[in-house]
């Protein structure tokens, strides 16, 4: 189960590190541009991937969360707004290298786990780390798609991040 979550972690590094890519292609002002979407900037939007991998890589290692309390979700609020606050006024570049810091630390905690199958609470929900793991990724994903949307919205082409096209590209290296 393991390498199961590694390749499902692979995959969500690699797409975010395709759309990054693609995106240092085009201008600031592409990325920056307001747009009636999910978000109100593609930029927005991989902020938003950025800061949740980051919530669950913090929930993970504290070995989830029992209580759901008030107090819980304020402090929540206000370490979302100090992730945020750390990406604002940087370009595309700097956060790309800032999921990258964040991947290495997240794969480390993938391989050092012993066991990815343990059973995590959140309030009185409980699912296996790895299914949160999942849940990661497929956020990821939906949100990588609005991405492309997003950019087909302001007249550019988005660049393909799905789990097959991942796979192939693994095939032909």
């Amino acid at each position: 189960m393991k390498k199961y979550a590694l390749q499902q972690f692979d995959y969500h590094v690699w797409a975010n590190r395709q759309v990054c890519e693609h995106l240092q292609k085009l201008s600031d002002e592409v990325y920056r541009k307001q747009i009636v979407s999910v978000f109100p900037t593609i930029y927005d939007t991989i902020v938003h991937i950025y800061v949740i991998d980051r919530g669950w890589l913090t929930f993970l290692t504290e070995g989830g969360v029992s209580e759901l309390s008030e107090e819980y979700f304020e402090h929540l609020k206000n370490t979302i707004e100090i992730i945020v606050a750390e990406t604002n006024g940087k370009r595309i570049e700097e956060l790309g290298q800032m999921q990258d810091e964040l991947a290495a630390s997240f794969r480390s905690f993938i391989e050092q786990h012993e066991d990815i199958e343990a059973v995590y609470p959140s309030g009185t929900f409980n699912a296996r780390c790895v299914d949160y793991i999942q849940h990661m990724v497929n956020h990821g994903t939906y949100h990588r798609g609005s991405v492309t949307a997003m950019l087909r919205q302001l007249g550019h082409p988005g660049i393909p991040t799905d789990y097959a096209f991942y796979l192939y590209n693994l095939s032909h290296l």
